[in-house]
C-alpha cells in the first residue's frame, strides 16, 4: 500500500518508499481492487503503472469506456461533445445502484429547484448532492487527469463500505479531461522528450516544454478563463452539460509551480460581494476536511493566498454564481515537474505524489458532500429562491437600447442563451426612468423604448446577470488575480441602461434577421453600413471569392439613404469578370453574415461624392502573416488565430519570428505581431522596417507594441517613469508588494476618445471603452495619428493602481504611424483580449481591411 508523501530533503534513491495514509478511507492500494464483476484496476489495464508515466488521452478514454461497460449499475459515461481535433469530451457519472436507476428523476428533481425548469415541484424528501470533479483544465497540469482513474475505479468498484455508504446520498460527476487536445500535447511531448529513467534534474530536456506549451487548447486558449465568455467549443460543449446537472459542489483541479506545495479552500480575498456566507463558510469546511487528511501525512499546503474569487470566468467563481460551492485546487507540479524533479529544498516531488495529493482532497470532497448532502441541497434551493426573488445587487434590470446594432444585439442574445439567462422586449414605452447610462458613465433620466431589450435580475440566473452586467463591481482587496471589470455593454458597445427599479419583458424578443433583396434588374452598385464585426464577415468572404470592394471615405446620400463614412460599396463597373455571378455572390454572403444590402440603380450622389469618385478606396484583399515563437505570448497568438480562422472565415499565415529572416515578407501585405516579450534583434528590426516602407502594413499590439517603442523609425515611446522620492522614509518589507500595486492594473476599462474621421474608427462612434491589462503608458505621438486616446480626465472601472492612474492621461491607446509606402498600428490593448471584448474585434477587422 503507498501513500506518496513528501519528506523534507528526500534524495530521489528514496523518491519510491511510501509512507502509508493514517486514515483507513483513504488507503489506496497498488495490488487490485475486486468488484462484483472484477474490474481491472488502472495498473491492470494500462501498459504502465500509475505515476510511472503520463497516460495519452486514448487510454484515458478507453478505461473509462471500459468501466462503463463492465459497471452499468454503478457509473454512467457522456460524450459531451468534441474539441476542435476531435477528442472526445467526456462526464463519468457515479452513485449507487439505486440512485443510478433513478438518475434522470434526480437530475430533474434538481433543476426543478434551480427554477430553470417549471416541470413540477421538487421532491425535497431524499436529497441527494451531486458533486462534480474537472480534472485538468490545463493539459499541462495532468495529475488531475492521472488521477481520474484510481478515482473512478474506486466509485465503480465501489468495493469499500466508505465509498458505499458516500454513493448513498451522492451523485458524483468526474470530467476526466477538460481539455484533451492540450493534455496531449503535453503528454506526448513528454513521453518523446524524457528519458527511460526518472530524471529529477530541473535542467533537463524533460522539464523544458517547448512553445506553445500543453496548457491551452487547439487555438491556444486558457480554458480556465472562459467559463463565463464561452468563445471555445470545449467550453460551450460544457456549459450545457453542466446546466443539465447543475451540481451543488464543484471541484477543479489545477497543479502550479514545483516550489509550491498544495493550495485548497478557503479562497483569497477578494471575494465578489455577491458570494453568499453560506458558500463562504462550506468551503471552509471543505478546506479543514482536507487539512485533516494532509496533517495526518504530513503534507504541506497552504489556504486563504492568491486564489481569489472575483473574476467571473474561472472554474470556480462561474458555479459559484451559479449556486455552488466552487474551489480550486492545486498541486504543486505544472510541466516542470515531469515523473520527478529535485525542489528548491532538495526534496524530489515525484508525480506519484501529486496524483495522491489530488486523490485525497477528491476523496474529501466527496466524503464532506455526503455527510453534508441535506445541509447542501436545502442551501442551493434557498440559493435560487432568493436570488430569483431578491437579486442581490443594486440594479434589478439592464436595458439594451433597439438603437444599438441589431447584430450586436443578436450576438449578446446568443450569448444569454448560453447561460440560460432570460430575457425580452420591454414591450410598453417607459419615461424619466432613472437609470445609469453606461455611455455617459452617470445617473439620468431615460426614456425606455418598446423594443429595447430587457434583462431582469428577478429570474433563476439573477446572480450571474448582476455579476456581468453591473458596471463595476466593488473590489473588497486590490491584491487579485485578474481583471477587475468586465461589463457586458461595455464589451460590445451598446447604448444600455442599469435601473434599480424592476422592469420585466413583456414581449417576446425575435432575432433580427436581415430582409431579403428581391430585384428584377441589376443595381449600379450594392453598399453595405458597416457597424459590427458581421459586415468583416461578409467582407471576409467576398474579398476571397474576387470582389472588388471600395470603401467611402466621406459621407454620401444615395436613393433617399444617408451612409457614414467606412460604407462598402461594391460597383457593377468594378466586377465586370463577375457580372453574371456578383449578384448572387453576394446575397449569398449577406444572408450568411445577417447584413443588409442596400441596391443602387445610379452613381449619382444626391449629397456628396458620386461613386466613380477618388473619395471611395479601393480595399485590397490583404495577404496575414502572424508571428509565432518562444517570443510570443501563446494566448495572445491563439487569439489572433481564433478571429481569423472561426471568426472572420480568413486565411493567416503563421511565420516564425526567429526565422524572420527566411521569410519571404513580400508575399503579406499584412504582419501581425501580437502580445509577447520580445528582444527583437538590430536585423530583425531592420527587415520589419523596411518592408513596411515598401507597403507594408504592420499591426502590433499589447506587448507586441512594446517591441517597437524607443526603436529608431517608430514613433512609439513610452513615458519617462516618475522620479522617485528620495528624501521618504523607506517602506517596510512586508508592506512592498501593496506598495508596488500602486503601479499596477490587473485589468480594468477606460473611457477613451476616438478620432472617427480616421479610416481605423470608421464604423465607430467619439468614444471607445477599452480592456486596459497592462500598465504601460505610452506618450502622445508627434508625427503619427493617435486615432483612439485617453483624455485628461478619463473615466475608468475597475482597479487602476493609485500612482499608474494619472500617469495614463494623454496617452495613446491606438496609434497609426505613416512609414514610407506602408504604415504601422499600434493597439496600446490587446482588442482580442479572451475573445470576448466584441467591439475590440470591429477596431482589429479594421485595421486589417482598411
Amino acid at each position: 500500500m503507498f501513500a506518496a508523501c513528501i519528506t523534507a530533503k528526500r534524495k530521489f534513491s528514496r523518491m519510491n518508499t511510501f509512507r502509508p495514509l493514517l486514515s483507513f478511507f483513504l488507503l489506496i492500494s497498488i495490488q487490485p481492487l475486486f468488484s462484483q464483476n472484477a474490474l481491472k484496476s488502472p495498473d491492470e489495464f494500462f501498459p504502465h503503472k500509475r505515476g510511472e508515466q503520463f497516460t495519452p488521452h486514448h487510454q484515458l478514454t478507453d478505461y473509462f469506456e471500459y468501466l462503463a461497460a463492465n459497471a452499468p449499475s454503478t457509473m454512467r459515461l457522456e460524450q459531451y461533445g468534441k474539441t476542435n481535433e476531435d477528442r472526445p469530451l467526456q462526464i463519468a457519472i457515479f452513485s449507487s445502484p439505486e440512485n443510478m436507476a433513478r438518475l434522470e428523476q434526480i437530475r430533474l428533481n434538481n433543476l426543478r429547484m434551480t427554477g430553470l425548469t417549471t416541470d413540477g415541484r421538487p421532491d425535497l424528501s431524499n436529497p441527494v448532492a451531486i458533486v462534480w470533479l474537472s480534472m485538468s483544465v490545463h493539459g499541462n497540469e495532468p495529475s488531475g487527469s492521472e488521477c481520474s482513474p484510481i478515482l473512478a475505479h474506486r466509485l465503480a468498484a465501489q468495493t469499500d463500505p466508505q465509498t458505499r455508504e458516500w454513493l448513498q446520498n451522492t451523485v458524483v460527476i468526474i470530467d476526466p479531461s477538460l481539455n484533451p487536445d492540450g493534455y496531449d500535447r503535453y503528454t506526448h511531448w513528454y513521453r518523446m522528450a524524457a528519458n527511460v529513467l526518472k530524471n529529477p534534474n530541473p535542467d533537463s530536456r524533460e522539464h523544458r516544454e517547448p512553445w506553445p506549451g500543453g496548457r491551452p487548447n487547439h487555438y491556444y486558449y486558457d480554458l480556465n478563463r472562459d467559463w463565463a465568455w464561452a468563445t471555445q467549443a470545449e467550453t460551450q460543449q460544457r456549459l450545457v452539460a453542466y446546466q443539465r446537472w447543475m451540481p451543488h459542489v464543484h471541484a477543479d483541479l489545477h497543479e502550479q509551480y514545483v516550489n509550491n506545495p498544495y493550495y485548497f479552500a478557503p479562497a483569497a480575498e477578494p471575494m465578489h460581494d455577491y458570494i453568499t456566507p453560506w458558500q463562504r463558510d462550506f468551503q471552509t469546511r471543505i478546506g479543514e476536511n482536507h487539512a485533516r487528511y494532509f496533517d495526518q501525512n504530513g503534507w504541506l499546503y497552504f489556504t486563504k493566498e492568491t486564489f481569489d474569487l472575483f473574476y467571473p470566468s474561472y472554474g470556480d467563481t462561474y458555479p459559484m454564481f451559479s449556486g455552488a460551492i466552487g474551489m480550486t485546487y492545486e498541486q504543486a507540479g505544472h510541466s516542470v515537474a515531469g515523473r520527478a524533479i529535485v525542489t528548491a529544498i532538495g526534496d524530489t516531488l515525484t508525480l506519484h505524489d501529486r496524483i495522491a495529493h489530488h486523490l485525497t482532497t477528491s476523496l474529501s470532497t466527496i466524503e464532506m458532500g455526503s455527510k453534508n448532502a441535506a445541509k447542501i441541497v436545502e442551501n442551493f434551493r434557498d440559493y435560487y429562491s432568493r436570488s430569483a426573488t431578491q437579486p442581490p445587487g443594486a440594479y434589478k434590470a439592464f436595458v439594451i437600447r433597439e438603437t444599438n446594432d441589431p447584430n450586436k444585439v443578436n450576438a449578446l442574445c446568443r450569448f444569454l442563451d448560453r447561460h440560460q439567462i432570460r430575457y425580452g422586449r420591454v414591450g410598453t414605452g417607459l419615461s424619466g426612468v432613472k437609470a445609469f447610462d453606461y455611455l455617459s458613465g452617470k445617473e439620468t433620466n431615460v426614456s425606455i423604448n418598446p423594443n429595447d431589450l430587457v434583462i431582469s435580475a428577478y429570474q433563476p440566473k439573477a446572480v450571474l446577470v448582476e455579476v456581468l452586467f453591473e458596471p463595476e463591481p466593488r473590489l473588497s482587496d486590490s491584491l487579485t488575480y485578474d481583471i477587475t471589470a468586465w461589463a457586458m455593454p461595455f464589451a460590445w458597445g451598446l447604448d444600455a441602461y442599469a435601473l434599480k427599479e424592476r422592469l420585466e419583458s413583456k414581449k417576446s424578443f425575435e432575432p433580427y434577421k436581415a430582409p431579403e433583396v428581391r430585384l428584377s434588374a441589376s443595381p449600379y452598385a450594392w453598399c453595405v453600413h458597416r457597424r459590427s464585426i458581421a459586415e468583416a464577415v461578409f467582407l471576409s468572404e467576398i474579398l476571397q471569392k474576387g470582389v472588388k470592394v471600395r470603401t467611402a471615405t466621406k459621407p454620401f446620400a444615395m436613393a433617399d439613404q444617408q451612409f457614414d463614412a467606412g460604407t462598402f460599396v461594391i460597383n457593377r463597373g468594378d466586377n465586370r469578370l463577375l457580372a453574371n455571378e456578383l449578384d448572387g455572390m453576394l446575397k449569398t454572403a449577406a444572408s450568411k453574415a445577417n447584413v443588409p444590402l442596400h441596391p443602387i440603380f445610379s452613381g449619382f450622389s444626391g449629397k456628396g461624392s458620386d461613386l466613380g469618385s477618388d473619395a471611395f478606396s479601393p480595399i485590397d484583399k490583404p495577404s496575414v502573416a502572424l508571428v509565432y515563437g518562444d517570443d510570443v505570448d501563446e494566448n495572445s497568438f491563439g487569439h489572433t488565430w481564433f478571429f481569423f480562422e472561426r471568426e472572420l472565415g480568413y486565411p493567416v499565415s503563421p511565420v516564425p519570428l526567429d526565422k524572420i529572416h527566411r521569410v519571404n515578407l513580400d508575399e503579406f501585405t499584412t504582419l501581425i505581431v501580437p502580445g509577447g516579450s520580445y528582444s527583437l534583434t538590430d536585423n530583425q528590426l531592420k527587415i520589419i522596417q523596411e518592408w513596411i516602407k515598401s507597403g507594408g502594413r504592420l499591426i502590433a499590439f499589447d506587448g507586441g507594441v512594446k517591441a517597437f517603442a524607443g526603436k529608431e523609425g517608430f514613433e512609439m515611446k513610452l513615458k519617462e517613469e516618475p522620479k522617485k522620492d528620495t528624501t521618504a522614509a523607506p517602506k517596510p518589507y512586508r508592506s512592498q508588494e501593496r506598495e508596488n500595486i500602486s503601479d499596477q492594473l490587473p485589468g480594468a476599462i477606460v473611457k477613451a476618445k476616438v478620432d472617427n474621421s480616421h479610416p481605423l474608427a470608421f464604423g465607430f462612434s467619439d468614444s471607445y471603452f477599452s480592456l486596459k491589462t497592462g500598465a504601460e503608458a505610452y506618450q502622445m505621438p508627434d508625427k503619427a495619428n493617435a486615432v483612439i486616446y485617453l483624455e485628461d480626465s478619463y473615466t475608468s472601472y475597475g482597479f487602476i493602481g493609485s500612482r499608474l492612474k494619472p500617469r495614463l492621461k494623454k496617452t495613446p491607446v491606438v496609434v497609426v504611424q505613416k512609414m514610407g509606402g506602408g504604415q504601422a498600428v499600434f493597439f496600446v490593448d490587446n482588442p482580442l483580449f479572451r475573445s470576448f471584448w466584441e467591439q475590440g474585434k470591429v477596431l482589429f477587422a479594421n485595421a486589417v481591411f482598411y
